[in-house]
């Protein structure tokens, strides 16, 4: 069985919650919950868990609760802001993959009508990623531009 704290951050929403409440200066339970577009009562729920866990802390002022990251809210944030980047990282590895495999498969007359537009993706590509990534993505705009050469 998941722990407690395992199950509250494979959710969407307490992790985008906890990354709202780093970025927005002076945040507070409605304006977080505008941020991450969730109803303020479940937005309160997660930041009740989040506050259990030490990962915030609640100052009230006046009628408003504003809250901060606590210094392990803060780590926790910087380990999903990695994670976040690993896995887009995953995520453009992938399309360049399925961009490679329509090239491949695209050998009849009309390539450049197909081929021409997938340049603009492995632009985004190039300009994006890990070094390994973007010198793959310019190996199959090279690919590419030969084909289209022809």
């Amino acid at each position: 069985m998941q722990k407690p704290l395992e199950r509250l951050f494979l959710r969407e929403k307490p992790v985008s919650a906890l990354i709202a409440v780093d970025e927005i200066e002076h945040a507070y339970g409605a304006l977080v919950a505008k941020h991450i577009d969730s109803t303020f009562p479940h937005t309160c729920s997660i930041f009740r868990e989040l506050e259990a866990q030490g990962l915030i802390k609640s100052r009230p002022e006046g009628r408003i609760n504003y809250l901060e990251l606590t210094p392990r809210g803060k780590s926790v944030v910087k380990s999903l802001r990695d994670l976040s980047e690993l896995l887009k990282g995953d995520a453009m590895r992938l399309r360049l993959e399925r961009l490679e495999q329509m090239v491949s498969t695209t050998r009849e007359p009309n390539a450049v009508l197909r081929l021409g537009p997938l340049r603009r993706d492995l632009a985004k590509l190039k300009s994006q990623g890990d070094e390994l990534l973007r010198r793959d993505a310019k190996e199959l705009d090279k690919a590419i531009e030969l084909i289209i050469s022809r």
